[in-house]
């Protein structure tokens, strides 16, 4: 199951030529613990093409200082995160399955390993106008809306949630005000997501991950801006 994904772009590449330069992908080094040798870095596994796209998983692996009582006792631990290049028109598109911090770390490991030019791989944005045609239409299902950039004195965000949301004359006047960053909403029957303007997915309903990519693919990646 996946609970939360984000969207970035980089100039257009086809899947078999960044598969060439991420390929075999491998920064590990091995560390002794309780007598037993392990490795601790990131790699890159199970990179293949499909249907324009190119899917892989890319793994971390990490040494944890854990408190019991009074004795710090260290463990393993290892991440496998989805990531899949897609291409659009005039762009490529990354989605990387996880957390809005993690996903941001493995983009940038991405693009260090894709290309030497600095910031090769970009966060996604959607404009604001396409933004709110993504629930406008649904708004008997929107939950939480929060509002950036207020031209309001000393007043940062501005917010509404469930019922205050029923109030079309509020969120009106609070459009006035700011312009939407985050919302709550239910796109389809049976999925609730919440969506940055900046494509962070969270996914409060149980979802595989190709039902989330398709869902990413059909909704989301068309209203991103290049």
């Amino acid at each position: 199951m996946v609970q939360a994904a984000k969207v970035f772009l980089l100039p257009p590449l086809a899947p078999e030529d960044i598969a060439k330069r991420m390929r075999g992908f491998s920064k590990l080094k091995r560390e002794n613990l309780a007598g037993r040798e392990i490795e601790i870095g990131s790699s890159i596994l199970d990179l293949y093409s499909e249907d324009e796209k190119l899917i892989g998983t890319f793994e971390e692996n990490f040494l944890l200082s854990l408190k019991y009582k009074d004795e710090v006792l260290r463990a393993p631990l290892t991440v496998r995160t989805p990531f899949i290049f897609a291409r659009g028109e005039g762009v490529t598109h990354l989605i990387v399955a996880a957390r809005k911090n993690r996903a941001n770390r493995i983009a940038g490991q991405l693009s260090s390993i894709i290309s030497d030019e600095k910031g090769f791989i970009q966060e996604a944005w959607i404009p604001s106008e396409e933004f709110r045609k993504l629930y406008e239409g649904r708004m008997g299902t929107v939950k939480v809306i929060f509002f950036s950039d207020v031209r309001i004195p000393n007043v940062r965000k501005l917010s509404l949630y469930g019922e205050e949301l029923a109030s079309t004359s509020l969120y009106q006047e609070y459009l006035k005000l700011g312009r939407v960053w985050y919302v709550v909403f239910e796109p389809e029957d049976g999925l609730v997501i919440g969506l940055t303007r900046n494509c962070a997915v969270t996914f409060f309903s149980r979802v595989s991950l190709e039902e989330a990519i398709a869902f990413i693919e059909r909704e989301i990646l068309p209203r991103v801006t290049e």
